[in-house]
């Protein structure tokens, strides 16, 4: 196997994506993965004075879902939709980003 290089850090992979149909709806959304540095801010957001598991859970659409890009109030208008939906979504974005197990709304 190659030893890794400084020079080759670029050239790596970035994080995996994927189109997610959402049947119950009639239509598809582009999701990814996170980076490091993703993951990081993320978990500031749970560690802030002000903010708790739900802001992360927003920040968490509007990094994992590609197309459509998400603004806040468009995370808002989805949370008005059938949380099963919503929920499935989740699951989905935890298993990209290899977070096993089942999605209930209170985990997030």
């Amino acid at each position: 196997m190659k030893r890794l290089k400084l020079e080759d850090i670029n050239s790596l992979p970035n994080v995996p994506t994927k189109e997610l149909e959402i049947k119950e709806w009639g239509v598809s959304i582009i999701i990814q993965g996170i980076n490091k540095a993703t993951q990081i801010e993320l978990g500031r957001i749970i560690d802030g004075e002000n903010t708790d598991a739900f802001d992360y859970q927003k920040e968490l659409l509007k990094a994992c879902i590609l197309e459509p890009v998400l603004a806040d109030k468009d995370v808002d208008n989805l949370y008005e939709k059938d949380s099963s939906v919503i929920d499935e979504i989740f699951v989905e974005i935890n298993a990209l980003n290899g977070v096993g197990g089942s999605a209930k709304a209170e985990q997030f």
